[in-house]
């Protein structure tokens, strides 16, 4: 079975699963999002979330989920989710400022906080939590927090001024994660490009790009059934532009697993003034 902060964290990102609580907010927000989301498992929902993204003329940017399990999938688990997170954008490169994480309804609370500085994570807290085989973790190190960003800082894909957004190299780069236990790597490559059709407000292209996860330190290691498992997701990201900022956030997420596709996508999808997509958009996913 996919470890939670995998999916946890797909969900949170994007609107996608884990929210937000409080960060410092740019002073000026040029742009702004509102979305909602809604995820489905094998075409059954099984959650759905909000998103407020804003971004500021000097770069900086401030993302707030909120996210819900739904459907059959609150008879394993009641969760509920919030993150936030800010940071910098510039050029092709983004850096975190603060993250916090909050997942409550299961058996254990999940929550974690972190303060960043010249791509480092500055202050840490994180409840302790006990999963199975934790006590096994892959040891995590002083050097696997720097040249780090936050979990939803990986989902903010920068594009450097005069570039078109719709450029495959803007997919071509690797995101350093920690999420506060975890360091792993989030590997971007171009996959396709697909036109989102919408009734109203945003219809337009979107980039596709193809993610490779790889944990680094701080997980504890699989058994060959999880490893199987693992090797055989597909994940991949739908970018779109945010109106003329210089970044691009995720439309949809799909994650291809043997159980089935599952799909984070925009239900709705507000840009600045007022902008609305009611979307329905089809696409594969494209092959590492």
């Amino acid at each position: 079975m996919v470890r939670e902060r995998k999916l946890l964290g797909g969900v949170a990102l994007i609107g996608f699963a884990a929210i937000l609580a409080s960060a410092a907010t740019p002073t000026l927000a040029d742009t702004s999002v509102k979305a909602r989301y809604v995820a489905t498992l094998a075409g059954f929902p099984v959650g759905s979330g909000t998103l407020d993204f804003g971004y500021g003329n000097g770069g900086d940017f401030r993302a707030d989920v909120d996210a819900q399990v739904r459907g059959l999938a609150t008879l394993v688990a009641n969760r509920s989710a919030a993150a936030t997170a800010s940071g910098k954008a510039s050029g092709r490169d983004v850096a975190s400022l603060a993250y916090k994480l909050a997942i409550d309804g299961g058996a254990e609370p999940n929550h974690v906080g972190m303060t960043f500085a010249s791509g480092a994570v500055k202050q840490l807290e994180a409840t302790e939590i006990h999963l199975p085989g934790w006590d096994r973790r892959i040891p995590l190190l002083p050097e696997h927090k720097k040249g780090v960003i936050d979990p939803l800082a990986a989902f903010v894909l920068p594009v450097a001024a005069g570039r078109d957004p719709m450029d495959q190299a803007n997919c071509d780069h690797t995101a350093r994660v920690f999420d506060g236990r975890v360091r792993y790597d989030l590997r971007m490559t171009y996959g396709t490009k697909m036109d989102v059709q919408g009734k109203e407000g945003y219809a337009g292209p979107a980039l596709v790009c193809a993610v490779a996860y790889r944990p680094i330190a701080g997980f504890r290691p699989l058994s060959p059934a999880e490893e199987k498992f693992e090797r055989n997701l597909e994940m991949s990201i739908w970018f779109v532009p945010v109106g003329g900022a210089n970044v691009m956030i995720p439309y949809k997420v799909v994650v291809g697993t043997p159980v089935g596709l599952l799909q984070v996508y925009a239900h709705a999808f507000t840009v600045e003034g007022g902008q609305t997509a009611e979307v329905t958009a089809t696409g594969s996913i494209p092959k590492r």
